[in-house]
């Protein structure tokens, strides 16, 4: 083959290759491998499938895959949660879904949330949020798709989290369900420069034969 078009290839490869960020068993497949539970009366349990009554019977069922997490709501005003630190490039989008089960009534206006932190813990994005105010009694939401796309390279957490509101919920509980949190890929920053010599090095070879 000519060493040119071998080259080539060979970059052409490269690009095809990248890096693959967090989060781990982004759908749980594995349990909670990967995952960080942070609970206060609470619940984090994976599933297959869920079955809501209150508002009317809805049964839940994992988006991909077999399995899903159902965070169940616990102390009052406390956010139940579970969370995964990652990496992200600048760029990179990670996407899931996130489903809201309000097992409670007015005025109890309990809430399901996916939140991003940076590396020092603040708030960067909450691409899915949805409490009791303004839906009906007993609300079963569908699964819902949310993504984040990260500004610049560093460290995140992705936090899911569930909460009641005023109350510990007594035999009314409110869920949040989270399933197949994906990240994109993009090209290596090592394949990008390598591209980037391969191509000098081309032009280079073509302007030698020319002269």
């Amino acid at each position: 083959m000519n060493k040119k078009y071998a080259l080539v290839s060979l970059l052409a490869g490269l690009v095809m290759g990248s890096v693959q960020a967090a989060p781990i068993n982004g759908g749980f497949e594995s349990g909670l491998t990967g995952w960080t539970s942070n609970l206060s009366g609470g619940t984090a349990t994976v599933v297959n499938s869920h079955l809501t009554t209150y508002g009317g019977q809805t049964t839940y069922s994992p988006t991909e895959g077999k399995y899903f997490l159902a965070i169940q709501s616990g102390s009052a005003n406390v956010w139940q949660t579970v969370s995964q630190m990652m990496n992200l490039s600048a760029g990179q989008k990670i996407k899931g879904y996130a489903a809201f089960n309000w097992g409670d009534y007015n005025p109890f206006l309990d809430g399901v949330q996916v939140q991003v932190l940076n590396s020092l813990g603040a708030v960067v994005a909450t691409p899915f949020y949805l409490d009791g105010t303004g839906l009906t009694d007993g609300f079963n939401g569908p699964w819902t798709p949310w993504s984040f796309t990260a500004q610049t390279a560093g460290s995140y957490t992705l936090v899911y989290g569930a909460r009641n509101t005023q109350d510990g919920g007594g035999p009314e509980q409110t869920y949040g369900y989270f399933d197949a949190a994906q990240p994109s890929q993009v090209p290596a920053p090592l394949s990008l420069a390598l591209v980037g010599l391969g191509l000098a090095g081309i032009a280079a070879s073509r302007r030698r034969r020319r002269a």
